[in-house]
């Protein structure tokens, strides 16, 4: 694998204050070639006027349109808030479907993790559609998550099944002042008519004894057999400290899943995605030796990792990023999250054995999407 081009996602203005701070980076590809970079922009990493754009690219990153601009567009129902980010996919030529996780800021002082509790401000997960190729979007959806409090899309897209089924992965947490420990869980949605209603549910992952965390979850479908894999970022609770990432095998329903298992990978949320076959491409970010973002690839749908093939597709040269040592407290890691300099990379593939990648990358005060053309 090597960089073939990079660049950052822009369209060549000054960079205005309320967007100097790019995290929750995703992308999508459409179906006349145009790849779609959305993500969170705000004046900090967590701040009162977090929005989501668009930017447009028709010729693999060498110029940039902004399509969409949500800065002040975040209330929702009559409440002040934040959409972070705008995760879409083409499910029909021409009409694209964007999840979106929009967060309570009616009191725009209070910062998004509970400093003591760790709980998050009130959130839910929406769903919009958009007919013009992302520059307007219909009235918010809300997607019933009922029993599961605290949940998020984990910036991840609707995806369809067999059947003509649609799911939407989410994870669980724990509500704001909630003082009891969190029991993360990863989730799949069901919705048998369009996205109107989702009345059913599946667990992909959850530790029996709350051991673990399975974060993130980010899924792919084996182009064959419709097979599909979760790969999860992994903390131990107990050890205070991220351990390889985890993956689990789920049947073409999505009903079913595998215990997840380490594929000993030293990352965070990672994206799988399918090359064809039994290829599966893997991309995450890792905070040690040295930090930067990483592509790892599998020739046997992710049981195997061939390491010696690991790809730096982004090299921080900002120093070690915060709590890289681990042994950190709940708070402190949660702190960690709002310092990190990289991370969140998505990718699609390209014709001819390419992908095109998007992560966010900067330094202490300005953070901004970037791009890279990867050969595999």
């Amino acid at each position: 694998m090597r960089v073939l081009d990079s660049g950052t996602v822009s369209d060549g203005h000054t960079i205005p204050g309320h967007r100097v701070n790019c995290a929750f980076t995703t992308i999508n590809r459409l179906h006349d070639g145009t790849i779609l970079v959305s993500g969170r922009w705000g004046s900090e990493r967590d701040s009162s006027d977090g929005h989501a754009c668009i930017w447009a690219t028709a010729d693999l990153g060498r110029t940039w349109e902004l399509r969409y601009d949500g800065y002040g567009r975040g209330s929702w129902d009559g409440t002040p808030g934040e959409m972070k980010g705008l995760t879409s996919t083409e499910l029909n030529p021409g009409r694209l479907t964007a999840t979106v996780l929009w967060v309570d800021r009616s009191d725009p002082d209070l910062p998004f993790i509970h400093p003591d509790t760790q709980g998050l401000l009130p959130m839910r997960i929406l769903h919009v559609e958009s007919a013009d190729g992302g520059c307007t979007w219909s009235p918010p959806r809300r997607m019933d998550t009922s029993p599961h409090l605290a949940a998020s899309p984990c910036s991840h897209a609707v995806i369809r099944l067999p059947g003509g089924v649609l799911a939407q992965p989410y994870e669980q947490w724990k509500v704001y002042e909630d003082p009891a420990p969190g029991r993360p869980a990863a989730r799949l949605r069901f919705s048998r008519d369009g996205g109107r209603t989702w009345p059913e549910y599946a667990t992909v992952a959850r530790h029996p004894d709350n051991a673990l965390a399975y974060w993130d979850q980010r899924l792919a479908i084996h182009p064959v057999d419709g097979r599909l894999v979760a790969m999860f970022w992994t903390h131990d609770f107990k050890a205070g400290s991220d351990i390889d990432i985890h993956i689990a095998f789920g049947t073409p329903d999505g009903r079913s899943w595998t215990i997840p298992r380490c594929t000993g990978l030293p990352g965070q949320h990672c994206q799988p995605l399918s090359l064809g076959g039994d290829r599966l491409l893997a991309a995450y970010p890792r905070r040690r030796d040295p930090p930067g973002i990483v592509l790892s690839i599998s020739e046997d749908f992710g049981v195997h990792w061939d390491r010696e093939r690991d790809l730096l597709v982004y090299d921080s040269t900002a120093g070690t990023e915060s709590g890289a040592g681990g042994g950190r407290t709940s708070s402190e890691l949660w702190g960690d999250m709002e310092r990190w300099r990289f991370g969140h990379p998505r990718m699609v593939r390209l014709p001819g054995n390419e992908v095109f990648v998007v992560y966010y990358a900067g330094d202490d005060s300005i953070k901004t999407a970037r791009w890279a053309r990867v050969g595999v």
